[in-house]
């Protein structure tokens, strides 16, 4: 699609429409030309469900907020800039087996990430998308031109079934 909040909007509302969509306080960021993640969220057709504080976000946080008008929990990777301290992160491993238990689905928005890692090339580390997916994120959204190079544009990867739900939304044509 045409980038990474594209990716993000349509994401949210091909799965999520008229549902909440939990995320960690500390996960609000503001991505270029100033829009907000809880704009998109709100941009998509859902509710934006804030859990925890700003540093810490607990598993139990998560836990006692999902009922039955949960879409889905957004994690999203806050790569360009880090809480330090005192502060409490979650394993995507939990957030997935969580995500399994209540039969929701489990998004990340990675930002840039890598799709290939090497340390020779003196780039910074960024986790691979592929690892995402093993770690149980059903749907990861990333911006392909700051991995490729290139032209803007945002890639969607993660199971087929939500993959295909994305690409049967009218909104993709328009942002594809």
């Amino acid at each position: 699609v045409n980038n990474n909040a594209a990716a993000v909007m349509i994401m949210l509302n091909s799965l999520c429409k008229n549902k909440n969509v939990i995320i960690s306080r500390g996960q609000q960021v503001e991505i270029g030309g100033s829009f907000r993640i809880p704009d998109i969220i709100e941009s998509s057709g859902c509710k934006m469900l804030e859990v925890g504080t700003t540093n810490k976000t607990h598993l139990a946080d998560y836990a006692k907020s999902i009922d039955e008008d949960t879409g889905a929990i957004l994690y999203v990777h806050t790569s360009n800039y880090k809480v330090v301290g005192f502060t409490n992160h979650i394993e995507l491993k939990e957030l997935s087996d969580l995500c399994r238990k209540h039969k929701i689905p489990l998004l990340c928005d990675l930002g840039s990430g890598a799709i290939y890692n090497n340390d020779n090339n003196f780039i910074p580390f960024e986790k691979e998308v592929q690892n995402y997916i093993k770690e149980g994120v059903d749907v990861v959204t990333y911006s392909g031109d700051k991995l490729l190079g290139g032209i803007q544009t945002g890639i969607i990867s993660g199971k087929n079934n939500y993959i295909q739900q994305i690409h049967n939304n009218p909104m993709y044509r328009t942002l594809r």
